[in-house]
């Protein structure tokens, strides 16, 4: 599996900011509201796949082995290549999800935010859309970190 490439996450968004913003611009009062709690879910994937990269890069590089052999004189089980691959495929699939929702999002984002004196529903949905940017940028950056600490260091571009 190729690492991801930040140009094909660019296009992503960039495309996605598109499809958003015509969607939004042929058929906005036809579209329900955007759900209050969506960038809730995004934030909870972030920090769970930031904490899980933390986690693997640790365990593979031995850092807390040797912190929690400090702490309890015995070394935690070490991580089976399974585990690590299942969680390469996560950011792997995350990241690319990630991008197109940040897109989407940009996309109702840039139609909703001069609206939102003109339509009603505009102000509240620019709101959501401006935070679910934000979240699905944290799902793309903690993606990306998960799939960093996933690589060995025999890997080509291990940095």
């Amino acid at each position: 599996m190729t690492p991801t490439r930040p140009g094909t996450l660019l296009g992503l968004v960039a495309v996605f900011v598109v499809l958003g913003y015509l969607l939004l611009d042929l058929a906005y009062g036809s579209l329900p509201p955007l759900p209050l709690y969506a960038p809730v879910t995004l934030v909870l994937l972030a920090i769970v796949e930031a904490g899980m990269a933390r986690v693997i890069r640790d365990r593979l590089s031995g850092a807390a082995q040797a912190r929690q052999a400090a702490e309890l004189a015995a070394s935690p089980r070490p991580l089976h290549p399974l585990q690590v691959a299942r969680a390469a495929v996560l950011a792997k699939a995350s990241s690319t999800t990630g991008a197109v929702l940040l897109g989407g999002y940009a996309g109702v984002f840039a139609w909703t935010l001069p609206r939102r004196d003109a339509l009603a529903l505009a102000d509240r949905d620019a709101a959501v859309a401006g935070f679910s940017v934000l979240a699905s940028l944290g799902v793309v950056v903690a993606a990306l970190l998960l799939e960093r600490a996933c690589r060995t260091s025999d890997e080509p571009g291990r940095r």
